[in-house]
């Protein structure tokens, strides 16, 4: 046996590159991807100086972005459960609202996991001359648990009524595109949080389908 093939059973093949440059091996728990390369880091960070940028320049931008940051994980989705039991009535109401916290909650398990494990900087870190919108979040950048929690309750409530799941999913997007311009995410941030929180909740209203 060659020492490569050797070699290849004791190490598994790099799954990905971490913030610093290192292999990394394999996705942590919770089934989120690595973070991408430091090369695709580096064009991120000039995406998002040029849409901080932007919505810097305009006080409706700064508006809404810091109504997103405040609102966006968990108030506005409190509000749309709410309406849901109205109309849906009591009983049936309730159970909706319990599986969207129920996503939720399985969205920031995940998020947190991988938070903790990957601790990737976030842009406003990476670039200091980077303006940020909002109050400023105390943990790691990747993936974005704003645009999780949004994902998983827009999706949960879209389930139960489809109706309204084109309103449901455009808020979602506004969520994590905010984080963006809010200075404080990287896109591969958000699109990682979606898809965590889609596949929360997706599981939560399994029972559905």
């Amino acid at each position: 046996m060659s020492s490569l093939a050797s070699l290849s059973q004791v190490r598994p093949m790099p799954t990905g590159i971490d913030r610093l440059g290192f292999p990394s091996y394999g996705h942590l728990p919770g089934g989120v991807p690595n973070p991408p390369s430091a090369w695709a880091e580096a064009n991120e960070l000039q995406m998002v100086r040029t849409l901080n940028a932007r919505a810097l320049q305009s006080p409706e931008a700064v508006h809404f972005t810091e109504y997103m940051t405040e609102h966006g994980g968990i108030d506005i989705w409190k509000d749309f459960a709410k309406q849901y039991r109205q109309t849906a009535g009591l009983a049936k109401g309730w159970a909706g609202t319990a599986m969207m916290w129920a996503a939720m909650g399985s969205a920031t398990l995940r998020t947190q996991l991988a938070k903790n494990g990957y601790d990737r900087l976030r842009p406003y870190q990476v670039d200091p001359s980077i303006r940020t919108i909002g109050k400023l979040p105390k943990d790691a950048s990747y993936p974005s648990g704003h645009t999780s929690s949004a994902y998983a309750a827009a999706t949960t409530l879209a389930s139960l009524w489809p109706a309204r799941a084109q309103e449901f999913m455009w808020w979602a997007k506004q969520v994590g595109t905010s984080r963006v311009h809010a200075g404080v995410h990287f896109p591969s941030d958000v699109n990682a949080g979606a898809q965590v929180g889609i596949r929360a909740g997706l599981a939560a209203t399994s029972i559905l389908r």
